[in-house]
């Protein structure tokens, strides 16, 4: 029976591909910090591990772990340089070092980057074709920076690596971007800007499970980098019109583009002044769903042997269904 580590296995991400595995048979340990919330964790054969990579010196990784998969981290477009550098960078290297350290035989190491390291506003986006560059954000340049570390790691022979860049990931248990767009929709929120006919990056986790399985386990494809979407793409507004639908909303008032700059202009000069506000918009959030992005996955597909489920539709109802759920239960604010 293989033995998989992953790490922030309470997080969106996370607590899939701990599913995931499990339906594999696998064995599963969850790198998890002390306070983390664990429900998504509840009725899953998890062995939990806790402990916090700020501080992995006290971490007691299992010896006969040898595939680990590395998915905690921050994501945001917002948080500054100090905090993505804290809890990208160095919780990475330090889970490196640490597994070095260890008495962990390791025989692959998947690490979870991000397409917009390649960029975006542009299609078929590859390493050799790249977009418009998203290095502004504190959060895409700290994983660039993390990518080129392992990669001297693995060049060094200290790490056997594989990097997968995910698109835009959407899926259950995501309590960050899927609950908040369907909060916006209960609320009546025009989510759809302009036309909304613009393709993007779309990743529903599950496809991004089966690319870390086969990343896993592929002979041969150590020290590569590969991106992960779904290969037929939909529009923001095929997303949109499917949350609002999928609660019994319909969006009545479309939002000019020019104006939704503005608002994001207006947002961005509120926080200057209040900076404890929440922040919920900025001018890259309108950026990214007025402009179209997709992403060359050949390489995935020809040298992972990744094939993605496409049914989009049946994905954004699997969506909604969860939030539904999670309401019901009072588990989402």
């Amino acid at each position: 029976m293989s033995r998989v580590l992953i790490t922030g296995a309470n997080g969106f991400i996370g607590s899939n591909l701990c599913r995931h595995f499990l339906g594999l048979g696998w064995r599963v340990d969850g790198l998890v910090r002390e306070s983390s919330d664990l429900r998504f964790l509840e009725d899953l054969d998890v062995r939990l591990i806790r402990g916090d990579l700020r501080k992995p010196e006290g971490i007691a990784f299992p010896d006969d772990a040898p595939y680990v998969v590395h998915t905690a981290a921050l994501v945001s477009d917002m948080a500054g340089d100090e905090e993505c550098r804290l809890n990208i960078y160095d919780t990475t290297l330090h889970l490196a070092g640490r597994l070095r350290s260890s008495r962990t035989s390791l025989k692959r190491f998947v690490y979870i980057s991000s397409a917009l390291t390649l960029g975006f506003d542009s299609l078929d986006i590859s390493e050799e074709r790249p977009g418009r560059s998203a290095e502004f954000m504190p959060y895409v340049r700290q994983k660039i920076r993390t990518e080129r570390a392992l990669l001297a790691e693995h060049a060094a022979g200290r790490l056997p690596l594989v990097i997968l860049r995910p698109g835009d990931v959407f899926g259950p248990n995501d309590r960050v971007t899927c609950a908040h767009l369907l909060r916006g929709c209960e609320r009546g929120a025009p989510l759809i800007v302009g036309h909304g006919r613009w393709r993007f990056g779309y990743c529903h986790v599950g496809n991004l499970c089966r690319a870390v399985e086969l990343a896993l386990t592929k002979d041969g494809v150590e020290g590569q980098a590969y991106t992960v979407t779904n290969r037929v793409l939909p529009t923001w507004r095929d997303l949109f019109r499917a949350l609002q639908s999928g609660l019994g909303r319909k969006q009545r008032i479309y939002v000019p583009v020019r104006f939704a700059f503005a608002a994001a202009a207006a947002a961005q000069a509120a926080y200057k002044l209040l900076p404890r506000m929440e922040r919920e918009l900025n001018y890259y959030r309108i950026k990214r769903i007025t402009t179209e992005t997709t992403y060359d996955i050949s390489r995935t597909v020809a040298e992972l042997g990744y094939e993605p489920d496409d049914d989009f539709e049946r994905q954004f109802a699997e969506i909604v269904a969860w939030y539904k759920g999670e309401r019901e239960r009072e588990r989402l604010a």
